[in-house]
């Protein structure tokens, strides 16, 4: 396998949003290997789609993967539940490190599986690899580039110590107690590895010369928002523009941004399709023009009124 910094999603299960994700990512990164580490659900959709399927259990191994193991809590609020979800937060970057060093990969990109890609990430890489890697969720979560493999195996033995460092998980269970929502998951780790360590990382979050990498689009944050909610969350504007690309509008200067990438947690899957329909097409466009998020085409209200049909009748 070629060292040409591989686009790796992880992802459990077979969500219908991950064709568009994929389509999208192939569209701007057509230079770009695409890597799934994903399960036999998802296998053929990877294929598909030409993105190359391994199957995570054939990396579910190793010494600091045993340590973990036997070291790992589940520390979480009385409401949080959610236990096997925040395992595997921790437990991908186990299955990552044995991946990069099965496959000698030392650079590579990833992001949540539901982020669309809209930008040629190569382009990005000489900048970067100035870093150690880069981050999202407001600089609390190693996503985007990392630049060696050096960092995620100090990133996975850093949680092992961190678990067994008593003072530690005392500290994080009291906090915890107080906020009966949250976990303590691979992030708030990142942060204390980030601190203890001295990485050097880049928030991605940071506008730089009119472009910026999406946290979440369902937190407008410095962005304009449509007035209505959506699904209980005011998402930001969101304009289709020349050629496929993607803006926001900073409420600050009143500027489009460039969107490198938009993350749709939480937002439906019609939304995925119209944008990866928009960027695989690349349409010519004169005028920037707002996307109408609350146009749902009638075929996904059909199913959803199906599925909520199913749901009474089961119940």
């Amino acid at each position: 396998m070629t060292d040409n910094a591989p686009i790796i999603f992880i992802h459990y299960g077979n969500n219908p949003y991950l064709k568009y994700v994929f389509k999208t990512a192939k569209t701007t990164n057509p230079n770009k290997k695409i890597i799934l580490l994903g399960d036999n659900s998802n296998k053929e959709l990877a294929i598909k789609n030409g993105v190359e399927h391994y199957d995570f259990k054939d990396y579910d191994r190793g010494e600091q993967l045993n340590i973990f193991e036997k070291s790992y809590k589940f520390i979480a609020g009385t409401t949080h539940g959610r236990e096997n979800w925040t395992k595997f937060v921790f437990k991908r970057w186990y299955i990552m490190r044995v991946f990069l060093k099965t496959h000698n990969i030392n650079s590579f990109w990833t992001f949540d599986s539901d982020n669309l890609i809209l930008c040629n990430l190569e382009d990005l890489e000489p900048v970067l690899n100035n870093f150690d890697c880069t981050e999202q969720c407001k600089g609390n979560c190693m996503n985007g580039y990392i630049s060696n493999f050096n960092v995620v195996d100090g990133y996975i033995k850093k949680m092992n110590e961190l678990f067994n460092r008593e003072e530690y998980i005392s500290h994080q269970i009291d906090n915890l107690s107080k906020h009966p929502d949250f976990a303590y998951t691979e992030m708030r780790a990142y942060a204390t590895y980030k601190k203890e360590e001295g990485i050097k990382s880049k928030r991605l979050s940071i506008i730089e010369k009119n472009k910026v990498f999406d946290d979440a689009v369902c937190i407008p944050e410095n962005m304009e928002a449509y007035n209505k909610k959506l699904g209980g969350y005011n998402l930001k504007k969101i304009y289709f523009a020349n050629n496929g690309e993607v803006y926001c509008i900073e409420k600050k200067t009143g500027e489009y941004i460039k969107m490198m990438n938009l993350n749709l947690s939480w937002v439906p899957l019609y939304i995925f399709e119209d944008i990866c329909k928009h960027v695989t097409r690349a349409p010519r466009i004169k005028t920037i023009k707002l996307y109408n998020i609350h146009n749902e085409p009638f075929i996904y209200k059909l199913r959803n009124n199906i599925a909520r049909i199913k749901t009474f009748i089961s119940h």
